[in-house]
């Protein structure tokens, strides 16, 4: 049996990250004190699925550099990568905002057809980063995700090898603009010169994702075989240290040390040094990754009935209970959105049959 060609290790940290997200949007939902809530920054969790998003999306990018020198159309290139992102990501968004839909509308009463029909378009193609969020607006991230992306594939395509030199430049220098005239990360949907903050928040994130990939790429056969056990521990204290600043800061310049901490340890895994990372790279941490997307969007359904159906007490108790209900629909819409992401493959498949 051939091993994976991505460890595991870093689908167990995408899953957690899901989980400390979920508990941030649980926490406000709930109406718990700010001060005394648990994982006031929580919201952070989304810079480590935008830097690992940012490594695999580097890997692409240099898959395809082949296929340019050989004469394939950058136009081209971008386009497939585009429909090959959109069918990655819209069959499983599609299937969770459904239920949503109509439990709001059907159940809730708290939007109208009318509403969804006139106000929900960029909603509907991702494309809320552009316009505006109506309907849902924990889904902005998909949106940012999807759209940023393709504009840095194409950037990455465009500029070559001089691509991750501009993005080691250009990601520190848009989160610098964010402390600067923000003073936090917790950015959505505020309106930018082009687009949305969210939009070049999550372009950051993909931007250093790419500089981190380069990176291990660099050091992997410099450190390979050697200081595993300083390794683990640098992992770990990675991994503490963004939980603790994460349950306890809220809206700070913290926010920016976690962004950098958050680059270490996606680098300590994508190094496969340390003894942590290949205990976590096991079937269990595979599935938990599988489920996080789902984990993430599936919130929306529970969150919005607990308060009008669900009464909120006990914050863990009644968190225990909406962690376990999410994780058992997100399984479900796992093999939902396998089943609509193969028909999606076919439908946007290249013209090569080779390629």
């Amino acid at each position: 049996m051939t091993k994976p060609s991505r460890s595991r290790a870093i689908e167990f940290y995408r899953f957690l990250f899901s989980v400390v997200i979920c508990l941030f949007h649980f926490r406000i939902k709930g109406e718990f004190p700010s001060p005394n809530g648990a994982f006031n920054a929580g919201y952070l969790g989304v810079e480590f699925f935008s830097i690992i998003s940012g490594c695999f999306l580097m890997e692409s990018i240099r898959r395809d550099w082949s296929a340019l020198e050989a004469g394939e159309s950058l136009p081209d290139l971008v386009c497939r990568f585009a429909g090959r992102r959109f069918a990655r990501l819209y069959p499983h968004y599609l299937i969770t905002m459904v239920p949503f839909l109509a439990l709001r509308v059907c159940f809730l009463h708290t939007l109208t057809g009318k509403e969804l029909v006139r106000d929900g378009f960029f909603e509907w193609f991702l494309l809320q980063s552009f316009g505006t969020s109506f309907v849902v607006l924990l889904f902005w991230y998909v949106s940012a995700l999807f759209l940023g992306s393709v504009l840095l594939y194409w950037l990455g395509l465009a500029l070559r090898g001089h691509f991750p030199i501009a993005m080691s430049f250009a990601a520190p220098l848009i989160f610098s603009l964010f402390s600067q005239y923000c003073g936090t990360l917790d950015c959505t949907m505020a309106p930018a010169v082009v687009g949305s903050q969210g939009l070049w928040r999550v372009i950051a994130g993909l931007g250093l994702g790419c500089s981190v990939s380069c990176l291990a790429r660099r050091l992997a056969p410099l450190l390979r075989g050697r200081f595993a056990l300083a390794a683990a521990a640098l992992e770990a204290g990675f991994l503490l240290v963004l939980l603790a600043l994460m349950y306890r800061t809220y809206r700070s310049p913290w926010d920016f040390i976690a962004v950098a901490l958050l680059a270490l340890l996606v680098l300590s895994v994508r190094l496969e040094l340390s003894p942590l990372t290949r205990l976590l790279d096991n079937p269990v941490s595979g599935f938990l990754g599988s489920i996080s997307y789902g984990f993430y969007l599936n919130q929306c359904f529970f969150l919005h009935l607990y308060g009008p159906v669900i009464p909120v007490h006990n914050y863990w108790r009644s968190a225990l209970v909406f962690l376990l209900m999410n994780f058992l629909l997100s399984v479900c819409t796992l093999y939902l959105s396998r089943a609509a992401n193969v028909f999606a493959r076919r439908l946007f498949a290249p013209s090569n049959p080779n390629r």
